[in-house]
C-alpha cells in the first residue's frame, strides 16, 4: 500500500494525538475521518508524518520513505567522497531507503577520534574509533536526530583507491539486511586520509567467536553453545530469506559478547574491492579453506548451501572449542582431502542430536544439506528442551551422557585441562580470506566412515615424482614409518600414492605403492 497524504483539514484535527494512546473521543473521530480499513489500522499503529502528512508505514521513529529520500537528496551537493563510483553508490542507496536502516552515509573521516588498531584480514585492516556525532535515529521537522557519540568499527579495504562498482554491488547485501537483529550494521563509508583507502563504518562488537570460544569454552554449557548457533542461524536464515549468499562464513566473520546475542559481518566483503566483472568470470575462489565447500574449491559458484557448510563447520567448532584443521597446512592437499570427505575430528563428545545436524550441513552434496530455516527451527527446539530442563527430552540425555564423557577428557587432555584451551596452530593454517587456486581437485564425496579418512601430518608428507624407491631416501622414508605401539612389535604405516604425495595411515601391515 503506498503513501496517502492526508487533506490539510484532516491533517490539522489529528496532527497531535498520540496515535499510540488515543481517547474514545479521538479514536471515534479517527475511524470518522479515515475511513479506509487499512490507512486506519496502520494510522493507529505508526500515526501520521507531520512533515509530508503521510500516514507512516513504520514507527514514529522511521521517517516515510518518501521524507527520507528528500532530505537525503537536498544533502548531495553538501559532500563527495572524492570519487564518482562511491557517491553515486551512496546517492543510490539513500534514494532507495525504505528505512534510516536501509541507508548508508558519507562521513568525513575527522568526525571520528581514538582510532586503534583491531586486527588485520585478508582483504582489510578493523580500527575501533569513537563516531562523534553518531547515526541517524529520527529525522523531526525535516532534521535528522543523531545518537550522539558512538562506538564503531571502521574497516580498511585494501587496495580500494580504484574501488569497482562490482565490489560496491556486493557492499550493497548487506545494507539489504541491516536491520535484522543478528547482522552487524553498516552506517556508512569513509575515507582513511593518509592511504587514501576506503573504509566501511560498522558497529562495533565487544569480540570474536575465536577468541571467545579460547577464553571461554570450559565455562560454555550446551545451553549457551545452542543460544549461540541459533543466533547465527537466524542471521543466516535473514541473509537468505532476502536471497542473498554470504559468501565468506567462517568463524571470523562471527561477532559479539556471546553473553547475549552472535552477530554476522562482513556481508559482502570477502573480496579484493578493486575486482572487476571480468576478474570475477574467472570464477576466483576467495575465503578460508576449511570453511569453503568442496564444490566450491572445484570451481562452482558460491550458493546458500556452500554458507550452510560454512555453518557446519562453525557448529563444530562452537561445540568441540577447536579451530578446524588447527594443526595441519591449509593447502591443495587438504583441499583434495576435503573433497574426498575429510572433516573436523575431535576426541571430545558431541550429543548426536547435534552432530546429526552438522553431519548433514558438511554433506558432499549440496541438496542434502539443510537449509538456515530448518537450522534455525532445529536449534530452537534442541535449546529449549535444555533450557526448560526436559529431562525426559533426548537431547537432556544426550548432553547428560556427553557431559560425562568430556569431564573424564578434560583431567587427562593437556589441551583443556588447565582451564583455558591451549593448541599450537600449524604455521601454514591460514584463518583469513584469500585467493584459493586449486587445480583439478576429485569430485566431492563423503568418506564411508571418519574413522577411514586417512590421517597425515606434515611431518610424513613427501613428494613422491621425486623420490626413488632404490635411493637411501625412500630407505629413510620406510624407517620414519615405523612408530612405537602398546604392542611389543611395532607397526608399520600406511601408505598411499595420491596426486604426487605419500598418505600415511597408522593401520594397515604392509606398504601399498
Amino acid at each position: 500500500m503506498g503513501e496517502i497524504k492526508l487533506s490539510d483539514d484532516v491533517f490539522e484535527q489529528i496532527k497531535d494525538f498520540n496515535y499510540w494512546k488515543l481517547t474514545k473521543e479521538q479514536e471515534s473521530l479517527i475511524d470518522e475521518l479515515i475511513i479506509d480499513k487499512g490507512l486506519n489500522e496502520r494510522y493507529k499503529n505508526y500515526g501520521v508524518c507531520k512533515n509530508c502528512k503521510k500516514i507512516n508505514a513504520r514507527s514514529f521513529c522511521q521517517p516515510c520513505v518518501s521524507c527520507v529520500s528528500k532530505r537525503f537528496q537536498q544533502n548531495f551537493k553538501n559532500w563527495t567522497s572524492g570519487n564518482h563510483v562511491v557517491d553515486e553508490f551512496i546517492q543510490k542507496v539513500q534514494l532507495k531507503a525504505e528505512t534510516i536502516y536501509h541507508t548508508i552515509e558519507w562521513i568525513e573521516y575527522d568526525k571520528f577520534e581514538d582510532v586503534e588498531y583491531l586486527a588485520k584480514g585478508g582483504f582489510g585492516t578493523t580500527f575501533k574509533a569513537v563516531w562523534k556525532d553518531g547515526p541517524i535515529w529520527r529525522c523531526n521537522d525535516n532534521q535528522w536526530k543523531r545518537v550522539g557519540e558512538t562506538k564503531v568499527a571502521l574497516k580498511c579495504l585494501h587496495n580500494s583507491q580504484g574501488i569497482t562498482t562490482e565490489f560496491l554491488k556486493e557492499v550493497e547485501s548487506n545494507i539489504l539486511v541491516c536491520n535484522s537483529d543478528w547482522i552487524v550494521r553498516c552506517f556508512g563509508i569513509t575515507k582513511d586520509p593518509k592511504t587514501n583507502n576506503f573504509m566501511m563504518v560498522m558497529d562495533l562488537m565487544n569480540g570474536g567467536l575465536r577468541q571467545h570460544l579460547n577464553n571461554n569454552f570450559i565455562s560454555l554449557d550446551w545451553e549457551k553453545k545452542l543460544w549461540n548457533l541459533l543466533n547465527i542461524a537466524l542471521g543466516l536464515s535473514d541473509i537468505h530469506e532476502k536471497g542473498l549468499i554470504h559468501h565468506d562464513f567462517h568463524c571470523g566473520n562471527i561477532l559479539s559478547n556471546f553473553d547475549n546475542r552472535a552477530h554476522i559481518t562482513d556481508l559482502g566483503l570477502s573480496q579484493p574491492a578493486n575486482v572487476k566483472s571480468s576478474q570475477n568470470n574467472n570464477k576466483k575462489i576467495y575465503g578460508v579453506l576449511p570453511y569453503v565447500a568442496p564444490e566450491v574449491l572445484r570451481g562452482k559458484e558460491y550458493t546458500q548451501k556452500s554458507d550452510i557448510y560454512g555453518f557446519g563447520i562453525i557448529a563444530y567448532e562452537i561445540c568441540t572449542g577447536f579451530p578446524p584443521y588447527y594443526d595441519i597446512a591449509h593447502d591443495e592437499f587438504l583441499a583434495m582431502k576435503i573433497c574426498k570427505g575429510l572433516r573436523p575430528k575431535s576426541n571430545y563428545k558431541i550429543p548426536q542430536l547435534i552432530f546429526d545436524i552438522i553431519n548433514q550441513c558438511w554433506d558432499a552434496d549440496p541438496l542434502k544439506r539443510p537449509n538456515a530455516v530448518e537450522l534455525r527451527n532445529l536449534f530452537s527446539n534442541l535449546r529449549k528442551d535444555i533450557y526448560d530442563n526436559k529431562m525426559d527430552s533426548v537431547i537432556y540425555g544426550q548432553v547428560k551422557e556427553a557431559d560425562d564423557i568430556n569431564k573424564k577428557l578434560s583431567f587427562s587432555s593437556p589441551l583443556i585441562s588447565t582451564g583455558t584451551i591451549s593448541y599450537t596452530t600449524h604455521p601454514q593454517a591460514v584463518y583469513t580470506s584469500r585467493l584459493l587456486d586449486f587445480k583439478n581437485l576429485p569430485e566431492p564425496k563423503n568418506a564411508d566412515n571418519n574413522n577411514d579418512l586417512i590421517e597425515y601430518s606434515d611431518s610424513l608428507k613427501i613428494d613422491f615424482t621425486k623420490l626413488d624407491i632404490n635411493s637411501k631416501d625412500w630407505s629413510s622414508a620406510q624407517k620414519s614409518i615405523f612408530v612405537t605401539q602398546p604392542s611389543p612389535q611395532p607397526e608399520l604405516l600406511f601408505v598411499k600414492k595420491e596426486s604426487s604425495h605419500l598418505f600415511v595411515k597408522k593401520k594397515s601391515l604392509y606398504l601399498l605403492l
